[in-house]
């Protein structure tokens, strides 16, 4: 089904989001870029780019009917030899998004101020002076949940010297569906839920795990993407401090 299109690249890592600026998604991008692609299987991948650009952060607008919303408002039958070749598409469309529009390391982190799980709201602004981890995620997908528990260390070990981490969640149902995985995972720093507002700031967020660490002048040192030895973040938080 072409629905597995986009749920198969977030597995792997993509995080198919995407917003507008100033209108529709096509005014932002150029055509999918496959030679390979028919005529059909273009507008299909067009289609599909404008549907993400529709969704909530960390998930797209569309899932097992895709292939049904296809035939239905554009016209177009998916068959299954066609879904390789318009998956391959969408993920390079969306890397080449991800590049132009990633927030660069000695850039200043955006400001927020939203919720936490637990209670309470987060900013920038109040956890001035202190080195910020900001590490987006989702429940949905496993290497951000594999990499957790080496972050709640960072966490412990980290906190009294003034670091904060902060997992940024881009779970289209809220808190509320992250609790039991925090709960199980015993994660003991902040949950915080993002908004279209925070991911489209920090340069639409398309892959994930995605962490920035921030230093004391809220100034983004270090940007990861995927998954990250204890290593490097010792390496990137001792170097922010």
């Amino acid at each position: 089904m072409l629905g597995k299109i986009i749920r198969t690249s977030a597995v792997c890592g993509f995080l198919a989001v995407l917003i507008s600026i100033g209108g529709s998604l096509q005014a932002q991008t150029s055509k999918p870029a496959s030679a390979q692609l028919t005529e059909d299987e273009q507008k299909v991948v067009e289609y599909i780019m404008t549907e993400i650009g529709k969704s909530k952060a960390g998930k797209p607008n569309f899932g097992p009917q895709t292939a049904m919303a296809v035939k239905k408002y554009i016209g177009i039958s998916v068959t299954p030899e066609m879904v390789p070749r318009i998956r391959t598409a969408v993920v390079m469309e969306l890397k080449r998004m991800e590049a132009r529009l990633m927030l660069k390391e000695g850039t200043k982190a955006p400001d927020f101020s939203l919720p936490v799980l637990g209670g309470g709201t987060i900013s920038m602004t109040a956890l001035k002076g202190k080195v910020v981890v900001v590490n987006f995620w989702a429940t949905w997908c496993p290497p951000c949940l594999k990499e957790m528990p080496m972050l709640n260390e960072l966490h412990t070990t980290y906190k009294d010297q003034g670091v904060v981490v902060l997992g940024m969640s881009l779970d289209e149902e809220g808190l509320s569906i992250t609790a039991p995985f925090i709960e199980k995972l015993g994660i003991a720093y902040p949950i915080v839920e993002s908004d279209k507002k925070t991911y489209q700031a920090y340069g639409n967020i398309l892959t994930i795990p995605h962490t920035f660490v921030v230093d004391r002048n809220g100034v983004v040192t270090k940007r990861f993407v995927n998954n990250q030895s204890k290593e490097a973040f010792e390496a990137a938080i001792k170097a922010a401090l």
